[in-house]
């Protein structure tokens, strides 16, 4: 087996730099308005060097939304009770009101719902199947389980977005947990 090639440092720094320009221009405008030629412009690279490395803009979204995800699907978590599901509205919510301005963006911007809904099924499929069986309903119905709570938790968070954060943190927890919690309470065991 071949050992690993070590990235040379300056396709790391390159690379580093596209995604930071991209990431720069997702928090300034919607997608369809990004393009090539100023992502190479503020990256400080000419458009072949960006073709070395990613076949389109949607290659390096692909990329990110793949890298956000991965951020939540890391901690490993339980849906087994009410305890577990109020602790994950909790981690969900705090975890969100710190997250970059890059990722409310994508969360929280409507030309990107769709790209953030992307991420959210990825995360909530990788949920679905690590915890299969948990609520002892058929596949189908534990599915439905998994998108209300995955929907939910993201229309709540963007609703206290779009009104400006005036709610403190604790008690969109606090609603959120009620909210979400009295709709999963008939499919979920324990307190």
């Amino acid at each position: 087996m071949e050992p690993k090639k070590k990235e040379d440092l300056r396709v790391k720094k390159t690379k580093e730099a596209i995604r930071n320009a991209f990431k720069a221009m997702i928090c300034e405008m919607d997608y369809e308005q990004i393009t090539i030629k100023e992502l190479t412009q503020r990256a400080q690279i000419n458009r072949k060097t960006f073709y070395l490395h990613y076949a389109g803009l949607d290659e390096l979204l692909e990329e990110l939304q793949e890298e956000i995800a991965e951020h939540f699907i890391s901690r490993n978590v339980s849906y087994g009770s009410m305890k577990d599901i109020r602790d994950l509205i909790r981690l969900f919510f705090e975890r969100a009101s710190n997250m970059p301005l890059l990722h409310e963006r994508l969360m929280c911007s409507g030309s990107y719902y769709p790209i953030w809904e992307k991420i959210n099924a990825r995360i909530m499929g990788y949920r679905r199947e690590t915890n299969r069986g948990v609520f002892g309903l058929d596949e189908y119905s534990e599915s439905l389980v998994f998108a209300y709570y995955g929907a939910n938790s993201t229309v709540l968070y963007r609703q206290w977005v779009a009104d400006g954060k005036k709610l403190p943190l604790d008690a969109l927890i606090e609603m959120a947990t009620k909210l979400i919690c009295n709709g999963m309470s008939s499919v979920v065991k324990g307190k």
